[in-house]
């Protein structure tokens, strides 16, 4: 039974009685009928205060006044009054009702806002009131940056012993998978970069200034730099944004108790994505959406590189999204030779080349595992695997007998046997 009345100077300095009726006002707090579905929308959950016409929630009285959101580079405090009308949650994008409360940046030059319900939701919110918590002394430039410029032409990268060169991709063929980045592990196929020229180490030039600690939108904690896969048993990770596998640069929750970890494709992802979309998507708690129509990217498709080389097209593939182009003839996908699917429920995403009329799937384009490598060993299942590319031999999976088809086969190091997948690795 609720009581009838309740003191809380941190919200408001009046005593505030319980409603004993039915009702429909707004909260003040939140700006909602109902916030829990523990409550119908006309029941009975709200206290107010009649003087001051302040009505709010009983699960919004003990909402913190300031939090710090890793999503927003200043602390955010709670108030009952937004200023302005018709303003927008930079969250959820959806506005705000005239009058009701939220939260808003302590820096008052800044235009930031959310909702309280979006502020303090589980996935965006550590749970923490920073009310009277001193500011931590930021890091500085010199503990968080992974790069260092040497000389014009000449940089040193934390995790390499060697000094890095910018160097730039030429035009003559050369095998696949010769050059990779050793953070994302994508080709280096397109523009500068920076390489090692005494061995094969090379980083793209977003990876390479990814910074060594950050805050990310994506997860609630701050996230360190981990680019030891010794450290890790497995020797690979399952990034837990895009939930692929990838033995790259590897970004750990800085919680011993979570196990939040992000691979570098998705760190990379900044808010606004300017994307193969034609209007720039904001990103959500896993991918990203268009606030100007009902374009949307799960995690997966929104860490897919914009442009590929293929061995079936002498110009680079553009990334395509099948539900904004017509195809008009019964294109196939020039590597496995089945047919392109453009219509609802079945949209695929592809690669092509719309001047040479030349389409790829998107996995036949860059692998089930584009962020593994061949040449490396993991540990599953109690075997040891070397990862290698699958070009011409086309072994038989040891687990699901099918004639192994990725650019990628899994071989077991202390025998001859295959297999075609992760899956197929912990399932034997």
């Amino acid at each position: 039974m609720e009581k009838l009345t309740i003191d809380r100077p941190d919200t408001h300095e009046h005593t505030l009685t319980f409603i004993r009726k039915k009702n429909r006002f707004n909260c003040d707090a939140c700006g909602r009928v109902s916030t829990t579905d523990r409550y119908p929308t006309d029941e009975m959950n709200m206290y107010g205060c009649l003087p001051c016409n302040l009505f709010i929630h009983r699960d919004c009285i003990d909402l913190p006044k300031v939090i710090k959101l890793t999503r927003h580079s200043h602390r955010l405090f709670r108030t009952f009054q937004v200023p302005g009308c018709n303003v927008k949650c930079r969250r959820c994008v959806h506005p705000f009702e005239c009058g009701s409360g939220g939260y808003i940046c302590t820096d008052k030059t800044c235009d930031y806002i959310l909702h309280s319900y979006c502020a303090t939701d589980k996935d965006t919110w550590d749970g923490r009131d920073m009310e009277g918590v001193p500011e931590e002394t930021s890091d500085s430039d010199q503990d968080v940056m992974s790069l260092m410029e040497v000389d014009g032409n000449t940089f040193r990268h934390f995790s390499h012993h060697h000094d890095l060169m910018r160097l730039c991709v030429n035009g003559e063929e050369k095998e696949e998978g010769e050059q990779v980045c050793q953070a994302c592990i994508l080709p280096i196929d397109f523009d500068s970069f920076l390489g090692c020229k005494e061995c094969d180490f090379a980083l793209h030039d977003t990876c390479a200034n990814l910074p060594r600690k950050l805050e990310h939108i994506f997860h609630v904690h701050p996230l360190i730099l981990e680019v030891n896969m010794a450290n890790i048993k497995e020797g690979f990770f399952c990034c837990s944004n895009c939930e692929r596998e990838s033995c790259g640069f590897m970004y750990r929750c800085c919680q011993e108790v979570c196990e939040f970890k992000m691979d570098a494709k998705c760190v990379s992802l900044t808010d606004p994505l300017h994307n193969a979309h034609k209007h720039p998507l904001t990103l959500l708690d896993r991918g990203a959406w268009c606030n100007e129509c009902t374009f949307y990217l799960d995690a997966k498709q929104a860490t897919l590189p914009a442009l590929v080389k293929c061995n079936y097209d002498i110009h680079p593939l553009t990334r395509c999204f099948a539900e904004s182009i017509k195809l008009t003839l019964p294109f196939r996908c020039e590597i496995c030779e089945i047919r392109i699917k453009p219509d609802y429920p079945v949209l695929q995403d592809i690669y092509g080349c719309f001047d040479c009329n030349t389409v790829v799937h998107v996995e036949c384009a860059i692998g089930k595992y584009p962020y593994l490598k061949p040449g490396h060993t993991i540990k599953l299942n109690g075997f040891e695997i070397e990862i290698t590319s699958n070009r011409l031999s086309r072994p038989i999976c040891h687990a699901c007998h099918s004639i192994c088809r990725d650019k990628l086969v899994f071989k077991n190091k202390s025998s001859a046997i295959s297999f075609c997948s992760i899956n197929c690795i912990t399932s034997s």
